[in-house]
């Protein structure tokens, strides 16, 4: 709501590891955003994994048949923003927000690729996408059944996006602002 009255929109960015359910976890994040009526732009940011836009795609296309325009005073509930494969996911990001805050979209749902959280290229690419980006919200996607191995992962995750997002000290994660990882 805070967002909406500083006429921007709410930006929550998925992370997590390969194959958890991130964009799946997005859609059901999406069908409830829709149903209590905030207008979604999923911002497909996954620019690596082959079938990754297709598969937002069709999210979008069920959810708009679940919340057809007609329902919603002619206004289409969840668009996709996509600039396809092996593009820079930052600037995808930066330009879906700009495209939501344009257009009166409540809520921009940022989709980021499958990564191990001990890969620091991949893990690099993350926090530039945050720090770029800015995001309301963070969440990190685990997988229930590896146990306490999702405890680890989160923690990396959470311990990289700090160190990888710091401009004076990158190994200090007490004395600025990076982003933490809501659980």
């Amino acid at each position: 709501m805070e967002a909406k009255r500083s006429s921007r929109p709410y930006v929550m960015a998925f992370c997590g590891v390969n194959g958890v359910g991130k964009s799946t976890n997005l859609a059901k994040i999406c069908f409830w955003l829709i149903e209590n009526n905030f207008s979604v732009l999923i911002a497909a940011c996954d620019t690596f994994r082959a079938g990754a836009v297709e598969q937002l795609r069709t999210h979008t296309r069920h959810l708009n048949a679940l919340h057809p325009p007609q329902r919603h005073g002619g206004r289409t509930m969840v668009n996709l923003y996509e600039k396809g494969y092996g593009k820079d996911a930052a600037g995808i990001a930066l330009e879906a927000i700009k495209h939501a805050s344009d257009t009166g979209i409540d809520v921009v749902l940022i989709d980021t690729a499958g990564r191990m959280q001990d890969n620091e290229p991949l893990m690099r690419a993350l926090a530039k996408l945050i720090k770029v980006n800015d995001p309301d919200l963070v969440l990190f996607v685990g997988e229930a059944l590896v146990g306490n191995e999702a405890v680890d992962q989160l923690t990396k995750f959470n311990q990289a996006l700090a160190d990888y997002s710091s401009n004076e000290n990158p190994h200090d994660t007490k004395n600025h602002s990076a982003p933490q990882i809501k659980q």
